[in-house]
């Protein structure tokens, strides 16, 4: 929709030299009657009626493309020509108003609209803070225009990676009710309306989602130290009566007494609050920001109240306990890790230091979390925004969405134009989206093609980043175009998968040849067929060409001996996943389980027993303590281990088969997730060389217990006795 099909006749207004102004409208109104108001507050907002905020949501709207900038002035500089969307919000409000005068104020800040930082990887704003309303209501409309007032408010800095800092002696008293003097307030400005498409936002917002208790861990005198138990996303809160008492805190994943090179410590300069307190009982928090962290160090006199946790409000639906306490860890942490790099409509690397919707992490976690949390329009937005993230002309695809910058690679990153769409149909059996996004997925491919030589993907954009694959134990050895090309292979296959499914064969079929093409290459160039691997299998590359068909059954055993011996991952985040997968879906589970649960130094165990309650980002713990791209692994607890699994050619989950792996290291577990057709159950035992195993599926679901020669359709519960 256009800015007037969603505003009408109301104005963008802003305040000239102000990062957080406070806007402020009179208007009337009678007490009861039905109104309901379209709002944009560019980068984030909260506002009130009547000193009452309105909604619990958090950092709306959710975070896009918004509109052009100079894409050259980015560290890896793009010449892309992009599309462009903006959210706005729309709330009923009628249980506000009252008769006679009513108030309304709105505090806008930069959010990711209006944000540099090194640590976004040369981020170019897009603009200064903006604000745009349409109150419709039963007795006339309300418009943001420049009888809307405007002060240059009490938020004396705010920056999402930073922090902010926030002087309530600046503060205009009084400026929720309606006998307001007005001092201090001045007509707002007029500014031109963004060149975007405009859309009311659907993706769930962040919320405070629940609170922690905080532990003192240290007093240091003018410091005290506190402890929160967990990696999370959020804020302390904290209460202050002292009129001008400045007080600061900081936030931090990890804390030594000397530096060491190991997740976001208090050193890094950011992840910082500054409030100058009012003497009121007012509750201190941030308003346009969270932080990543576990820890946090406030003046010794500050009253801490308790910790928010915050971040898009997508809830667990699933469960998962065992006898097995590294998988058990496994599945806390990944939980823990994707709930907190949820934030404004975006799946985030990390929630601290980045805070970008990388495509690759996003593509490789994608199919997990649309198992285990409530988030089918959550990952709807983002498609859209990796959509937006394609250029017209190229088909390129950027390595993060809302294009902010960063580092990656083609297929390991652009993939995610195929990979997403596709996992959300086979999940929520959405055929209208995949419809929509199948030229898209074709026009990507031709991207791939482009940049290919010989057969092989080499190259991306001019002066950025080719990644392969990323982040293994050891430095980078598995050649990048080997990775890239072998996954531009498994997108063929997928987008001829999607023709199938949408009756569009004709238009994939070229691809089965330039596959072949692509496959004779990958074989001609790094298959060893006296030593039945592929790159030297190292960091996993035998997993990637056997992923596709390529190899025989010498090199399924090669490999498998390999990670037998080793006893633990090699591989990066790609193959980590792909290397895991496979091995479940070709009748290796005990080994995946091997891995999976594995004691030794590159493992999630590694991870558990030096502290960590969130996934690493690196196998070794340096750099951040939170992110969840191999966590990916974790969708294998339940579709092999539990083996709750659609049938082939399925989606939506209206088919189901139950089909458990048993494996040695895990004798009782159980667990749950919840589809379109409703929970889906697993509970086994084993004992005496036999399993008991209780299931249970919707009423709605067609649901079948599968194991060796048995074949068992039920409806609702339903026990089995199996000998394994």
């Amino acid at each position: 929709m256009t800015h007037e099909q969603i505003f009408k006749s109301a104005k963008w207004i802003a305040h000239n030299g102000s990062d957080a102004p406070l806007f402020r409208k009179v208007f009337t109104a009678q007490k009861g009657e039905k109104a309901e108001i379209t709002i944009c507050g560019l980068g984030f907002f909260k506002f009130y009626i009547n000193g009452k905020k309105v909604s619990d949501d958090l950092l709306v709207p959710n975070a896009t493309c918004y509109e052009w900038r100079d894409l050259s002035k980015l560290v890896y500089p793009l010449h892309d020509e992009l599309s462009f969307r903006i959210y706005c919000m729309k709330y009923d409000i009628s249980e506000y108003l009252t008769d006679g005068e009513n108030v309304m104020t709105v505090i806008v800040g930069n959010g990711y609209y209006n944000q540099v930082s090194r640590h976004a990887e040369g981020v170019v704003k897009f603009g200064d803070p903006k604000l745009c309303f349409l109150i419709e209501k039963e007795s006339g409309e309300v418009i943001s225009d420049e009888t809307t007032l405007v002060h240059k408010g009490f938020v004396t800095y705010n920056n999402l990676y930073n922090g902010e800092k926030h002087d309530y002696t600046l503060y205009p008293h009084g400026c929720e009710s309606a006998d307001f003097s007005g001092e201090g307030f001045a007509a707002s400005t007029a500014v031109n309306a963004p060149e975007s498409e405009f859309h009311i936002q659907f993706s769930p917002a962040d919320k405070v989602i629940r609170s922690i208790k905080p532990a003192l861990l240290k007093d240091e005198g003018d410091k005290k130290l506190y402890d929160v138990g967990e990696n999370i996303t959020g804020y302390a809160v904290f209460k202050c009566k002292e009129t001008g008492r400045k007080f600061i805190a900081n936030y931090a994943e990890e804390y030594y007494e000397t530096r060491k090179w190991y997740g976001i410590q208090f050193e890094d300069g950011y992840q910082s609050e500054e409030f100058i307190a009012d003497g009121t009982d007012r509750e201190y928090i941030p308003h346009f920001t969270w932080h990543g962290f576990r820890y946090f160090r406030v003046d010794a006199d500050i009253e801490v109240v308790r910790v928010d946790v915050v971040h898009s409000d997508c809830p667990v639906t699933c469960s998962f306990e065992s006898d097995n306490k590294n998988l058990n860890w496994l599945f806390d942490a990944f939980i823990r890790t994707q709930l907190g790099n949820m934030h404004s409509g975006v799946p985030s690397d990390c929630p601290h230091r980045e805070r970008l919707g990388y495509t690759g992490d996003g593509q490789l976690c994608a199919e997990t979390v649309m198992l285990m949390l409530d988030c089918r329009e959550f990952y709807r937005k983002w498609l859209y925004d990796v959509a937006d993230c394609q250029c017209k002309i190229s088909g390129h695809i950027q390595h993060t969405a809302p294009l902010m910058g960063g580092g990656g690679g083609p297929s390991g990153w652009g993939g995610a134009i195929v990979e997403v769409p596709m996992q959300f149909y086979k999940i929520y059996g959405d055929k209208e989206l995949l419809e929509e996004f199948f030229p898209k997925m074709l026009r990507y491919l031709e991207y791939l093609e482009s940049r290919s030589e010989f057969g092989f993907v080499c190259k991306e954009e001019h002066g950025g980043w080719c990644l392969g694959d990323w982040c293994p134990p050891d430095p980078i050895q598995i050649p990048e175009a080997y990775v890239n090309t072998c996954l531009y292979v498994k997108f063929m296959e997928q987008v001829i998968e999607a023709g199938k499914i949408l009756g569009k064969e004709s238009e994939t079929a070229h691809l089965s040849e330039r596959i072949e093409k692509v496959k004779r290459a990958i074989i001609a160039a790094y298959y060893s067929p006296a030593q039945h691997y592929f790159c030297g299998d190292i960091q996993g590359a035998s997993c990637l060409a056997l992923q596709i068909g390529l190899g025989d059954k010498e090199v399924e055993k090669r490999m498998c001996a390999k990670y037998a011996e080793l006893g633990m991952y090699d591989t990066g985040i790609i193959a980590t996943e792909v290397l895991t997968r496979w091995l479940f879906e070709n009748g290796h589970g005990q080994l995946a389980f091997n891995l999976m649960a594995s004691n030794e130094d590159v493992s999630f165990a590694y991870m558990a027993r030096n502290g960590a309650t969130t996934i690493w980002e690196n196998w070794s713990g340096r750099d951040s303590r939170n992110h969840p791209m191999f966590g990916a692994v974790t969708k294998n607890i339940f579709k092999h281990l539990l083996g709750i699994r659609q049938p082939e050619n399925s989606a939506g989950f209206k088919k189901a088969i139950i089909n458990p792996t048993f494996v040695d290291g895990m004798n009782r577990a159980k667990g749950h997730i919840t589809t379109e057709n409703g929970v889906i159950r697993v509970e086994f035992t084993k004992y005496c060389g036999k399993a008991h195993i209780k299931v249970f599926a919707d009423e709605r679901i067609d649901a079948a217990f599968v194991y060796g020669d048995m074949n068992v359709p039920f409806r609702g519960e339903a026990e089995f006795t199996v000998e394994i």
